[in-house]
C-alpha cells in the first residue's frame, strides 16, 4: 500500500471518528471551547490570557505554567498523536506555522488554526487572535501591546556586540548555535540594549564555526541555557570551554556569562522576563548576578 493511500485511509478513519463527536458544524461561539495547543509558545500564551480552563490537550513539550502537568499530552507540531487528539473532542486545534507540519491531516479531526510565531509582529498578532478565539480580547490586547512596546526597542548604535548562543548540557563548543538577529530572541537581545554580533540573517541553520567566531570577535558572549537556574559550580563548567578561547575579546575582558533558568528559551510571554535577565547579564561593571 502506498504512503499516499495510507494517509488518505488514516484521514478517512479520523473523519469518521470525529464525526461521532460533531453532529453539527462547530463554530467559535457554539458550546464550551475545547482547545488543543500543539506549540509551547501558544499554550503558554493561552494560560497567560486566563484561558487555561479551555485547554484540553497540549504538546509533549509544554511545561509552563505548572498546571499544564495535569493536561493530556498529544504529541507535537511535527508528530501529533491523531487518536489522542480525536478522543479529546476538540473544538479547535492551535498550532505554529512550521514547515512539514501536517495541517491537512489534523483538519480531519477538528478545525485547525495555524499561527505564524517567529517575529515580534507574529507573536503580537497571534496573541490578539488567541484573545478573540477565547473571549479574552481585552487582556490579549494589553499583552500584545506590551510585547510590541518591549521587544521593538532599538539598541543604540554604539551598543556592545553580543553573541547570544544556545548552551548545551555537555558544555562543549563542537557545535555553536546562536540566536538570529531577526528572531524573537534576537529582538529580546536588542531590547536589552545590545547589538547582535551576527548582524546578517543566515541562509541556513544559525550555526557557526570556531573560525567564524574568531572573525566576529564579539564584545560579549552570553550562553542561554533553559532549565533550572545553574549553581555557580555548574556555570563555571559551562564557561570552561569558552575560556579556552583566550584570543577572543570577550574572554580577555571576562565578558562571558551564562543566562539560565526556566523559560529563557520560551517563545511565549516569558520572553518579556528574558529581556530583564539579559539586561542584568550585560552589566559587567557590577557584580555577576
Amino acid at each position: 500500500m502506498s504512503a499516499a493511500r495510507s494517509l488518505r485511509l488514516l484521514g478517512l478513519a479520523l473523519t469518521l471518528l470525529a464525526g461521532c463527536q460533531r453532529s453539527a458544524p462547530t463554530t467559535q461561539e457554539a458550546g464550551p471551547r475545547r482547545l488543543v495547543a500543539l506549540a509551547p509558545g501558544i499554550s503558554e500564551t493561552l494560560y497567560a490570557l486566563g484561558a487555561g480552563d479551555q485547554v484540553v490537550g497540549l504538546s509533549d513539550y509544554s511545561t509552563w505554567p505548572p498546571e499544564t502537568a495535569s493536561v493530556t499530552k498529544v504529541g507535537s507540531t511535527l508528530t501529533p498523536n491523531y487518536e489522542a487528539i480525536a478522543r479529546l473532542k476538540p473544538t479547535l486545534i492551535l498550532d505554529e506555522q512550521v514547515k512539514q507540519a501536517p495541517e491537512g491531516s489534523l483538519s480531519s479531526v477538528a478545525p485547525v488554526k495555524v499561527l505564524p510565531w517567529l517575529s515580534v509582529d507574529d507573536v503580537a498578532n497571534g496573541i490578539r487572535e488567541l484573545g478573540r478565539r477565547t473571549g479574552r480580547e481585552e487582556v490579549a490586547t494589553k499583552l500584545a501591546q506590551k510585547v510590541e512596546t518591549t521587544l521593538k526597542r532599538k539598541a543604540p548604535p554604539d551598543a556592545p556586540r553580543v553573541l547570544l548562543v544556545i548552551g548545551d548540557g555537555a558544555a562543549e563548543l563542537s557545535s555553536i548555535w546562536y540566536i538570529r538577529n531577526d528572531s524573537l530572541h534576537g529582538a529580546a537581545l536588542e531590547a536589552a540594549g545590545a547589538r547582535n554580533a551576527v548582524a546578517d540573517a543566515p541562509a541556513g541553520p544559525p550555526n557557526i564555526s570556531i573560525e567564524r567566531l574568531l572573525t566576529l570577535d564579539p564584545d560579549i558572549i552570553l550562553v542561554l541555557l533553559d532549565g533550572p537556574k545553574l549553581s555557580p559550580e555548574e556555570e563555571a563548567r559551562q564557561l570552561a570551554a569558552w575560556k579556552q578561547l583566550s584570543v577572543l575579546r570577550a574572554v580577555k575582558q571576562g565578558h562571558v556569562r551564562v543566562v539560565s533558568g526556566p523559560g529563557v528559551q520560551s517563545t511565549g510571554p516569558r520572553i518579556l522576563d528574558l529581556v530583564e535577565q539579559l539586561q542584568a547579564a550585560l552589566r559587567f561593571d557590577a557584580k555577576a548576578p
